[in-house]
């Protein structure tokens, strides 16, 4: 059992929340009249704050904020197979109790879901959100609440070096769910719950964790070429002193969060994920389209009008009602994946004895040897983008790019050689 650390963020997000302090913007963007932006910016600055408002927002901690805890336990066999050789074939598990988490304890939602003052109607509207509770503003608290599970199954194989010739090959086989990944908003990752918690929405995020990733294999190897070690005469200069290194990498993509786009239930924003329809033709979407007779459009066919029993993903519309809340969609958590982790490095390396004392190395380094596409991953090339992942948005996904791999950075074949000389 371990204890993770309370981390600065926490404390920090807090001290910097209302009323600790208050904020006051200025804009001194250019425009038709001042196109080189507003004059005299600094003398616009206030020199006192303004006053503190209760509906100005807070990132809080709730006050018997404890440390999480991990829980691991394993068991594992080695066995010599033949003399430098071993396998290692081991079960490990963990359990995350009490992990920091992100609740909205005041959000938004229609008017009959308010907890109004009986004087509502005498509170001037400047003073009222629409909130839970209406008095105030939004309240973003640390509690913990989190919660993680991982199961795994991982077999390593190992040659000592011997002979010119060393390897080691490794598979691990994963499962890991939690209630959310990440205390803030990360990639694809609402920080907040589609429901929120406190209307018993952290449960329903259970789901397929952020970092899980189901299959991973890592083999490295090198590999002493036997023949003209010694480098006498020109064939042993060419053709002696070759060794071969490498390194490949297979891993499963990472988990996605398909979301809905627009606000459909009417509960703090638009955190919520679309209607999921197994039966649909895969990656394909529907949204909703009043011009349209089926009531949808496929922005991935031009906008034209699309059957919602053939689509995978069906948005819903924003709620219309200030009054009643609408519906969230079906779709679970991290439901979709990216494209995996295939990738082949390899070295040729070639020494040439020149005296007795200087030797020349000269290294051939391909990354991605087999140019496999690298979906949403980055390549070493300085010239490529960063890694990034695939457009999830059913209602505002560019047409075209909807959970289309083939947009992203492919991570081409990049070559490098490397001369040098020891003495």
């Amino acid at each position: 059992m371990g204890y993770d650390s309370f981390f600065n963020n926490i404390a920090s997000n807090a001290a910097a929340s209302s009323p600790n302090v208050t904020v006051t913007q200025v804009f001194g963007a250019a425009s038709a009249a001042n196109p080189r932006g507003l004059a005299n910016l600094s003398g616009q600055l206030p020199a006192a704050p303004r006053p503190f408002n209760a509906l100005d927002g807070q990132t809080l901690i709730m006050k018997d904020l404890e440390n999480p805890y991990m829980q691991r336990w394993s068991f594992g066999i080695q066995r010599e197979l033949t003399q430098g050789t071993v396998l290692d074939v081991s079960y490990v598990g963990s359990k995350g109790t009490k992990l920091f988490a992100m609740e909205s304890f005041n959000p938004q939602v229609p008017t009959s879901m308010r907890i109004n003052p009986p004087n509502v109607a005498s509170i001037p509207a400047n003073r009222l959100a629409g909130r839970y509770d209406p008095l105030q503003g939004a309240r973003n608290i640390r509690t913990n609440n989190g919660r993680s599970i991982y199961h795994s199954l991982q077999t390593f194989v190992q040659k000592r070096a011997s002979n010119g010739l060393f390897f080691s090959a490794s598979h691990t086989w994963s499962k890991m769910i939690d209630y959310g990944s990440e205390i803030f908003a990360f990639s694809n990752a609402a920080a907040l719950s589609v429901v929120p918690a406190i209307f018993g929405g952290l449960p329903r995020e259970r789901g397929v964790s952020l970092f899980d990733r189901p299959h991973r294999i890592a083999i490295t190897y090198g590999y002493e070429l036997p023949w003209l070690k010694n480098q006498s005469g020109l064939v042993g200069r060419v053709l002696g002193g070759w060794t071969l290194t490498g390194l490949y990498q297979y891993e499963t993509g990472v988990p996605v969060n398909i979301n809905n786009g627009v606000d459909a239930d009417g509960i703090d924003g638009a955190n919520d994920r679309p209607n999921f329809n197994p039966n649909g033709r895969p990656g394909s979407r529907a949204i909703p389209a009043s011009t349209s007779p089926t009531g949808y459009v496929d922005p991935d066919n031009r906008g034209a009008p699309v059957d919602p029993a053939t689509a995978m993903y069906i948005g819903l519309p924003a709620n219309p009602s200030t009054v009643n809340p609408g519906v969230t969609g079906n779709l679970g958590r991290n439901t979709f994946r990216s494209g995996p982790t295939n990738n082949w490095d390899v070295n040729f390396i070639k020494s040439v004895k020149m005296t007795e004392r200087v030797n020349a190395e000269f290294r051939a380094e391909f990354y991605n040897f087999l140019n496999h596409p690298q979906r949403g991953l980055g390549s070493v090339s300085p010239f490529l983008p960063a890694s990034s992942t695939p457009s999830s948005n059913v209602t505002t996904g560019p047409a075209g790019q909807f959970l289309n791999l083939g947009v992203l950075d492919g991570g081409s074949r990049v070559i490098r050689y490397q001369l040098k000389f020891r003495f």
